[in-house]
């Protein structure tokens, strides 16, 4: 008798991005959603342009557009403007989330 193994990774490999899509989507969307709720808040601007855009590989969380420049100033900075963080601990808040969502997707293949 002569047994025969085959491999599964190649349809894994093949089934990753789609798998893992819907989670990293729904992570940013958190991500975006915190930063919202944690940006200092003056005229708006900022806040209504924390959007998420489909980046290769991934999603990205934006602070900011043409008109709402300065989210990273806002983040970090300046030397005439203390920080006030609102990204970085909108990812911290949503890092478990993420990794959950990622790692149900993974054992769903």
């Amino acid at each position: 008798m002569t047994a025969r193994l085959t491999s599964r990774l190649p349809q894994i490999i093949a089934q990753l991005p789609g798998a893992t899509d819907e989670a990293l989507k729904q992570g940013a969307d958190a991500v975006a959603e915190g930063a919202k709720e944690r940006v200092p808040v003056s005229t708006g601007a900022l806040r209504n342009a924390i959007h998420v855009e489909e980046a290769e590989g991934g999603y990205s969380v934006v602070a900011g557009d043409g008109d709402a420049f300065y989210g990273h100033m806002v983040e970090y900075g300046t030397t005439n403007a203390p920080a006030h963080p609102f990204l970085i601990p909108s990812y911290e808040a949503a890092k478990e989330g993420i990794l959950e969502g990622v790692e149900d997707a993974l054992e769903e293949l």
